[in-house]
């Protein structure tokens, strides 16, 4: 009889149940949107922020270099060269000196460098024409503190450019005025940042100053009304430390369409849910022995724990190349932290994540990610590949809007070149030797891509460097920087840092921390040190036009790795396509093999192919002479020519073996 109205009541709860989820629904996924909104601004901001800083940077490095390494005015002229060869997106880099500072200078000494296209001019830019202790940004900097000045936008009439500058007074202990260092930077550059940073297709970036005028627009102007149309969601912040509105402006369509997909599923997922929840009141009635339900679920936790081990890799391989060892520390039964890795050939594939939440439904979404991420790695090629595939497949139906963190990389073993991709997780540590013995701890520089399961469509930014014979890659998830000792102290990252720096076993060094304090988060720690010296790339390949993508791949993630100018590397690329094009098309060769070596000075590219003899160094051309005239492949040599710094041909037996040499 107590069961007998109970389907009426589960029918009563159920149309209740519904109604209040579709309110709920409508206005969990508004605030949804709001928020991602609010957070992909966020990231333009600390992104524009992270790029506006190297000025700050540039002028650190100019006072060190005129306290610490001078040893005559003129040293500057080639210092400022140096500067701008390290930001490409500076264009002047120049030091203005007090009156007089260096009487053989005259009243006005001024060393500066600025672009020209792809060339840089030095020159001494100070005299009575361009008197600088009256300009804005001088006398800026003499009152500026500690922070340095940060002008408004203007025309410069030397360089026809709307500019930004940034000047910082350089002092010496007694606090007496060494001279001022500036670093000039255009609207141009801004408005490219933020046509690059813009996060959906029909959002607007708008940068605005301190007065409210409009400094740069992502996209086309004219385009900004027809993209936003009526009533759009604003979001706006502070862009630090020049004081400028970044606002962006999304079109309100956006929301109904995320809208739209938030509401239904959440009905099947609660109308499932209210049966399940039915089911299990009425075994609750049936069943009063609440000892066995206990022993019972403390079993099913333990085969969830164990089904959860069971997925993580135990082989951890260890050989004259190459040593990994990982360890995840749930705290509860089940936890959200992952770890995997594979090794294919010379490529050691590997990822760490953190899965937002606790309990079941984080070590649910975790195995979800583990198998994604060994069912994507067997047909990508690149870490970035892998985040966007597995990234699309996890934000595809989230009605709870869990989200992971992760870090994925591609060490080549004989080369060290480490390519990596993350998704909001914590920066790795490297852990390099120094001269002399001991270790250096740094921390790996990542883009502040957004986590897994918030929007499908991102496109994630790819990143590389170089990890040497004997050093070591440290990846961990939050659980270790936030763990906590008796006393409520978190470890933080600069104490973990140390502890790296320390060497031996950095887990029971964690655990020794926490004491016998609770754990406060899952702890999840990769470990993985190349052993072996560092070779160079190789490849070989057929005679065959669908080669060069794979050669192209090569050279890109090599230049990649060793933090090479984006387009001195398209360059670069362009002339070794020339090369290869020409032995493909005139040398009559069976096969190609590429060699590649980067140091931090250069980057070397040799090409060595079992054709006919051909010397490209002694090509000279003919500039009278038709296009139609010249020798074949005698335009693509002159390219080649010109974008190397050198070009060394060899014959050895019977194969050609041109080097292609580039300087960063």
């Amino acid at each position: 009889m107590r069961y007998r109205y109970l389907h009426i009541t589960a029918a009563l709860f159920l149309i209740i149940g519904m109604g209040m989820q579709a309110v709920v629904s409508y206005r969990r996924a508004s605030r949804h949107v709001q928020e991602q909104i609010e957070l992909q601004t966020q990231l333009a901001q600390e992104k524009l922020r992270f790029e506006l800083y190297d000025a700050y940077d540039a002028t650190v490095r100019l006072e060190n270099f005129i306290k610490d390494e001078m040893t005559r005015p003129e040293d500057l002229l080639e210092e400022t060269r140096a500067i701008l060869k390290h930001y490409p997106q500076f264009f002047t880099c120049y030091v203005a000196f007090p009156e007089y500072r260096y009487p053989e200078k005259g009243k006005w000494y001024c060393p500066c460098s600025y672009r020209v296209r792809d060339s840089l001019i030095t020159i001494d830019f100070g005299d009575a024409e361009h008197d600088y202790f009256t300009r804005e940004w001088y006398i800026g900097a003499l009152a500026s503190g500690e922070k340095g000045f940060w002008s408004q936008p203007y025309h410069d009439e030397d360089f026809e450019e709307t500019i930004f500058t940034h000047s910082d007074d350089i002092r010496d202990k007694q606090g007496n005025l060494i001279g001022v260092a500036t670093i000039d930077f255009s609207v141009s550059w801004l408005h490219q940042l933020l046509e690059q940073y813009k996060p959906f297709d029909k959002a607007v970036f708008v940068l605005y100053s301190s007065s409210g005028e409009p400094l740069a627009v992502s996209g086309k102007q004219t385009e900004f009304g027809k993209n936003c149309g009526q009533s759009p969601i604003v979001s706006h912040t502070v862009l630090q430390p020049i004081d400028l509105d970044l606002v962006m402006v999304v079109p309100r369509s956006y929301i109904w369409a995320s809208i739209r997909w938030g509401i239904g599923l959440p009905f099947v997922v609660f109308l499932l849910g209210i049966i399940v929840v039915a089911v299990l009141f009425r075994r609750m009635w049936r069943d009063r022995e609440e000892s066995a339900k206990l022993e019972l679920m403390q079993r099913d936790m333990q085969i969830a724990h164990d089904i959860q081990m069971g997925i993580l890799r135990r082989d951890f391989p260890k050989d004259n190349e190459l040593a990994i060892h990982a360890e995840l520390i749930p705290m509860r039964e089940v936890g959200g932290d992952l770890y995997d890795f594979c090794r294919e050939s010379d490529n050691l594939w590997f990822i760490i994540g953190d899965v937002s939440g606790k309990g079941v439904p984080a070590a649910m979404f975790m195995s979800a990610a583990v198998n994604l991420f060994r069912a994507t790695g067997v047909r990508a090629n690149s870490p970035k590949k892998i985040m966007e595939e597995m990234n699309a497949v996890l934000s595809e139906n989230n009605p709870s809007f869990i989200f992971v963190t992760a870090f994925i990389g591609r060490l080549h073993i004989p080369s060290g070149q480490l390519l990596y991709c993350n998704a909001g997780h914590c920066e790795p540590l490297i852990v390099r030797s120094v001269k002399g013995g001991g270790a250096c701890v740094e921390s790996l520089r990542v883009e502040p891509n957004i986590p897994l399961g918030y929007d499908g469509t991102y496109k994630f930014a790819e990143q590389g460097c170089m990890l040497g014979e004997g050093e070591m890659l440290v990846l961990y998830t939050d659980g270790v920087t936030e763990a906590r000792d008796s006393r409520k102290r978190m470890l933080g990252k600069q104490r973990w840092a140390e502890m790296v720096a320390q060497g031996g076993d950095l887990l029971p060094a964690v655990r020794r921390y926490i004491g016998e304090a609770e754990p406060t988060d899952d702890i999840t720690l990769m470990t993985i040190r190349k052993l072996s010296a560092v070779q160079p790339v190789t490849l070989r390949v057929s005679n065959n036009e669908n080669q060069w993508p794979l050669l192209k791949r090569t050279i890109h993630e090599c230049g990649l790795c060793i933090g090479m100018d984006k387009r001195v590397l398209k360059k670069l690329e362009l002339a070794a396509e020339e090369a290869v094009v020409n032995i493909l098309h005139y040398s009559q060769a069976t096969e190609i093999a590429l060699e590649v070596r980067s140091q931090k000075s250069e980057i070397s590219i040799q090409l060595t192919d079992d054709g006919v003899p051909f010397d490209p160094t002694t090509y000279v051309s003919d500039p009278v002479k038709q296009v139609d005239e010249r020798q074949i492949g005698g335009l693509g040599i002159s390219l080649i020519r010109k974008i190397a710094d050198e070009l060394r041909y060899q014959r050895t037996g019977n194969t050609n073996q041109l080097t292609i040499i580039k300087y960063i």
